[in-house]
């Protein structure tokens, strides 16, 4: 089974970065809003940084896949 390991580094790396920047969006709402006591607030920062710490997970395990993958015909 070959799994496009590019294609999934760059899926990764996207949901990344959107969490860094939804999570920034939510840090400065805490600190300029009234949003600390809000629990759908709480679950939504919170889910962010589990789907970040999940995409960052996959890029390293993907990272170190590509790097033990031998080219095909190489023995």
């Amino acid at each position: 089974m070959h799994m496009n390991l590019q294609l999934l580094n760059k899926v990764c790396f996207t949901i990344c970065i959107g969490c860094i920047v939804l999570g920034t969006v939510f840090s400065l709402a805490i600190i300029w809003g009234e949003l600390s006591d809000n629990e759908l607030f709480w679950k939504s920062w919170l889910s962010i940084g589990v789907l970040f710490l999940a995409s960052a997970l996959t890029l390293s395990v993907s990272k170190t896949l590509g790097r033990h993958e031998k080219p095909e015909g190489d023995d």
